[in-house]
């Protein structure tokens, strides 16, 4: 009996722990903690670097007469005095919540299919790189979405779409060939070098010249220009490595590769020149 109550207690100790470090339990912690990481870094540290100071608010005196004060039902009506966020029922107001929602799932997913990748397999380091590097353009895309619906500006809309859903595309091929288990493929590859190089093209055009290599930029819109430009080269580079890499290890010479992908190649060139030309009307 003595020995079947030592085992007993010696076998909660590692149940707690086997759950704690289950791969749901570690997902749901590492998500919620890069959420709350990366919206402090945005308003808590880099906004209140660079936005310009105003008077504290009078909680007391301030007032919001545009608040419809649906969600308050009948505990407030009319003019509403200070809130920490106001918000009003709206059709705009249903489709942020419907992005922060699905933005917030995407990013659990993810980090969930890291962990067990981790816990089971081997990542693969140069697709964690390239994932880690586009953290900033995706948190871009959906504030700047976000932004678009609460203010009603929508002339910018297609513009970023554009962006958001090719990034989006590469992005999914990343994490496809984040574990080591699965074979790289030399079309995949190709698709995020592409992607890559029509960002870098269309970037260039529109405003990382005028932004950051003729300096008619703000502080703001120069660091934001940039870390989009960097990650796009390095998703470049390393899609260029990965691709030399790939035809060594299989002992394929350069020619080989080149008349395994020529089809593909001219393709690509075409598509690419097709949305810069598209890009330009929107």
């Amino acid at each position: 009996m003595r020995g079947g109550l030592l085992e007993g207690a010696a076998q909660q100790p590692m149940r707690w722990r086997s759950w704690i470090t289950s791969p749901k339990v570690l997902g749901f912690a590492s998500s919620a903690l890069f959420l709350v990481l990366v919206n402090y870094l945005h308003f808590g540290v880099i906004l209140k670097t660079w936005s310009p100071q105003k008077p504290p608010v009078d909680r007391e005196s301030c007032t919001c007469p545009c608040w419809d004060t649906v969600f308050k039902g009948t505990y407030q009506m009319g003019i509403s005095g200070y809130k920490h966020m106001y918000f009003n029922i709206t059709p705009q107001a249903l489709k942020m919540w419907t992005l922060t929602v699905v933005a917030i799932l995407l990013v659990h997913e993810c980090i969930c299919y890291i962990i067990r990748i981790v816990q089971t397999s081997k990542l693969r380091l140069s697709m964690l790189v390239l994932l880690l590097s586009v953290i900033h353009s995706h948190y871009y895309s959906w504030w700047v979405m976000w932004g678009y619906y609460n203010d009603d500006f929508y002339s910018q809309w297609p513009h970023q779409m554009f962006f958001s859903l090719t990034e989006l595309m590469s992005t999914l091929l990343v994490v496809w060939q984040l574990d080591e288990a699965t074979p790289l493929s030399p079309r995949l590859l190709l698709v995020i070098l592409d992607i890559a190089l029509l960002h870098i093209l269309a970037g260039g055009i529109d405003q990382f010249v005028l932004n950051v290599i003729l300096r008619r930029g703000e502080r703001h819109q120069v660091l934001r220009d940039l870390a989009f430009m960097s990650s796009d080269v390095i998703y470049l580079i390393v899609a260029c490595t990965e691709l030399a890499r790939l035809s060594c290890g299989n002992g394929i010479t350069l020619s080989l590769l080149w008349k395994s992908l020529k089809r593909d190649l001219l393709y690509s060139a075409l598509v690419i020149t097709t949305l810069l030309v598209f890009l330009s009307f929107l």
